[in-house]
């Protein structure tokens, strides 16, 4: 009979018929799951393999089938009754990753980033700006192009931050009084606001100045940017000003 009460042997537990096979097809469910995913990691290892990436440098994996006790939920949608039950069975665990540059608090880290398989192709929405499967070749190229592109960025992020101390510096010294500090602005005029580093100069009266760096291997130099005269000038004092300036 269907509900006929059996004892699990094993674990001392009372299960009905039901129960017991609800539990084996889990077992068996779980077995042909991980067979299922030891065949996709080694697809995907091959395919990085023959694509140029190279195992420890560029890629790892953690992957592992291993065998496994532990309390399971069971009974969703039986009689809506739920149990949970200790089981053994074959679980897989871990994955393939690609070893990924980032920049996290100025410093250059390296974090993993898992990949997705379809068909021939292979995806890392991490690299890429698209989402979406690529040839292996092609995502080596992407690959190494975001990686340097970080290195370049850190390299750059740095030299900037050494411009912009110095320059800061140069005004401090120049000008005691007044407050010297980085800022931000941003580049107007197409669909993207890009923002970019200032130095401002503020004087006790309210004016200032500000710079902007210059461009790659002029950028210790900077250049005019901004300013803010605080002074309201009558058309008299300004005459008196323009009468005043040196040929």
């Amino acid at each position: 009979m269907s509900n006929t009460i059996q004892l699990d042997l094993f674990h001392g537990v009372v299960l009905t018929t039901e129960q017991q096979e609800e539990v084996g097809k889990f077992i068996q469910s779980q077995a042909k799951k991980a067979v299922s995913r030891e065949k996709e990691v080694c697809k995907i290892l091959v395919m990085l393999d023959e694509a140029g990436f190279v195992h420890g440098k560029d890629y790892s994996d953690n992957f592992e089938v291993e065998e496994v006790t532990e309390e399971c939920r069971f009974g969703y949608g039986y009689n809506n009754t739920e149990y949970n039950h200790e089981v053994t069975y074959m679980k897989s665990v871990g994955n393939v990753f690609l070893w990924v540059n980032s920049i996290n608090k100025g410093k250059l880290e390296v974090y993993k980033a898992s990949l997705d398989r379809e068909g021939d192709k292979l995806m890392c929405t991490n690299i890429t700006k698209q989402y979406r499967h690529y040839k292996p070749s092609s995502l080596l190229t992407k690959y190494k192009e975001h990686n340097q592109r970080k290195v370049n960025e850190l390299e750059h992020d740095n030299k900037q931050s050494i411009a912009l101390n110095t320059i800061v510096a140069k005004y401090q010294r120049l000008y005691p009084d007044a407050e010297v500090k980085i800022g931000s602005d941003y580049y107007r005029g197409s669909r993207h606001y890009n923002s970019f580093p200032t130095v401002r100069v503020e004087f006790k009266s309210g004016s200032w100045v500000t710079f902007k760096l210059g461009w790659d291997d002029k950028m210790d130099q900077e250049d005019f940017y901004k300013k803010y005269d605080a002074t309201n000038e009558t058309p008299a004092d300004l005459l008196e000003r323009f009468n005043n300036q040196k040929a």
